[in-house]
């Protein structure tokens, strides 16, 4: 679940609306006060204990708390509820039976987080319990909640609308279904872009104060990327072979090449995967870590009480948001891959081969002799910071892991060891010298190349050599250790012009 922060446009509300949207969120927060204290009371009779790893916790029984603070018409359990002992109804008779159960759901919420009495044991005597926040909350249905987007020119005021339930005067006028509270919504392309992500459960209407302004809090169930761009299965045995070679680098997260019957490699056939925004953001942060790292090592005494050092709590914030960046940054950059991928099997019977670096971080840890016979370090240390933070077998599992959710074989998904792919011609197969950091030059065929793309060109092969030079009758996955037939791969056979 994620939450949509949206500003409402409080500058083209109506008096009665503002008028409205006061009232709903005064009398919710009521109710929920009123449900805090029930529970509070009740705790024997509602309150129930169960036990998870061994930690016992406490969870209120909702329907226990119904039977105590709510009246029924139809018939409960072959009787019908028609008196009880906090009768909510006749408190607050401007309100439906399901927005009691909403605002029971928040008095529930808040009770288990921090209103619980055993839960806070070290307050004194006079401590009062902070108020709870004027919140409208409702769960996405028809007759309670909806949005809208109009096309352009018929509205003037906004585009997009979120209409809320309004039942303040349904009682009075004696009618079942209740009107709706239509409100504009100040949406940008950035809210538009994260609502069609997910799937919206749930609306939360907050006013603020200081502003003076009134905001709706969107709760977005997100669905994975993969299954927004899926589309009509086409037969693969029909579609011509090709191969995608993926070379995982340090620079550049991700180089791709596709090798097709054609023998030849188009502009259209290579992929760069080189998240530059992501890379600018994790740089960002980079730096004010170390500008602090550098302040609090200058500074004496610094290391005594690091609680109560603002330094160290400053610098304790900044690691965790660095950490949840870079996980963002490799779940987009599979994204990133698996959009391709899917292009792909729209017009090619396609495999995609990655190679997985095994061993990287500690072949770049070890020590080389020099020429005057000292030890020395095999790379330099700009590479092995950029290498560090990379977990290749956590991106080699995501993205198998995706593909074979949303319908492809394991058949299609292989990992290769790549090694010296990224240092051999991809033409002639020789030893390769680098003159500049990212390039490739052949002094036999006179090939220059960027070496990631050699890299990616080569893993592809490596797949071909084991599908017309067999060594055995099934082809292993390097990272799972999976036997996979070759009578599978037998309509790539138009692809054996890359060998010669």
């Amino acid at each position: 679940m994620r939450t949509l922060r949206v500003r409402v446009k409080t500058e083209k509300l109506t008096k009665f609306k503002k008028d409205r949207m006061r009232k709903i969120t005064g009398r919710d927060t009521r109710i929920i006060e009123e449900y805090v204290k029930i529970i509070r009371k009740e705790e024997e009779k509602v309150i129930r204990k169960i036990s998870k790893q061994g930690e016992i916790r406490l969870k209120v029984h909702k329907g226990k708390l119904d039977e105590l603070t709510l009246t029924t018409t139809k018939k409960t359990n072959k009787k019908k509820r028609t008196v009880v002992p906090y009768d909510l109804k006749k408190k607050f008779p401007n309100c439906s039976h399901d927005e009691f159960q909403e605002c029971r759901d928040v008095a529930v919420q808040l009770y288990e987080q921090g209103y619980n009495k055993k839960k806070n044991k070290k307050r004194k005597k006079g401590y009062i319990l902070p108020p709870v926040k004027r919140a409208r909350k409702q769960l996405i249905n028809k007759n309670r909640f909806i949005i809208k987007h109009l096309p352009k020119g018929k509205n003037t005021l906004s585009r997009w609308w979120v209409g809320i339930r309004d039942s303040l005067d349904t009682q009075k006028r004696k009618k079942r279904t209740h009107r709706r509270l239509w409100i504009p919504l100040e949406m940008s392309e950035y809210h538009q872009k994260e609502i069609r992500k997910g799937q919206v459960k749930s609306l939360e209407l907050k006013y603020n104060s200081q502003k003076n302004s009134w905001w709706v809090n969107f709760q977005i169930t997100i669905i994975p990327q993969a299954d927004l761009y899926k589309k009509k299965k086409v037969d693969s045995s029909l579609l011509p072979p090709a191969v995608l070679g993926i070379d995982l680098g340090e620079k550049i997260p991700g180089a791709g090449v596709l090798l097709t019957s054609t023998g030849k490699i188009s502009p259209n056939h290579i992929f760069f995967w080189k998240m530059k925004e992501w890379k600018k953001r994790k740089y960002i942060y980079q730096q004010k870590i170390r500008r602090l790292q550098r302040k609090l090592a200058k500074k004496k005494n610094t290391c005594k009480d690091k609680r109560s050092n603002k330094g160290y709590q400053t610098l304790k914030k900044l690691r965790k948001r660095y950490q949840t960046l870079s996980h963002a940054y490799l779940y987009a950059f599979i994204n990133e891959l698996w959009k391709d991928i899917v292009e792909l099997t729209q017009d090619y019977n396609l495999v995609v081969v990655v190679g997985y670096p095994k061993g990287v971080h500690s072949k770049l840890r070890k020590k080389v002799m020099n020429q005057d016979y000292r030890p020395q370090n095999s790379s330099t240390r700009f590479t092995r910071k950029k290498v560090h933070p990379w977990n290749y077998y956590q991106i080699v599992t995501l993205l198998r892991r995706m593909c074979l959710l949303n319908g492809l074989e394991p058949e299609r998904i292989l990992t290769l060891q790549e090694y010296l792919t990224s240092s051999l011609c991809s033409k002639c197969g020789r030893k390769t010298i680098r003159p500049v950091r990212g390039l490739v030059y052949c002094s036999h065929c006179h090939y220059t190349l960027h070496s990631d793309l050699t890299g990616a060109i080569n893993i592809g092969k490596l797949f071909l050599r084991f599908l017309f030079r067999p060594r055995a009758s099934t082809l292993v996955d390097y990272l799972t250790g999976q036997h996979f037939s070759l009578t599978f791969y037998t309509s790539f056979r138009g692809l054996n012009q890359w060998l010669k």
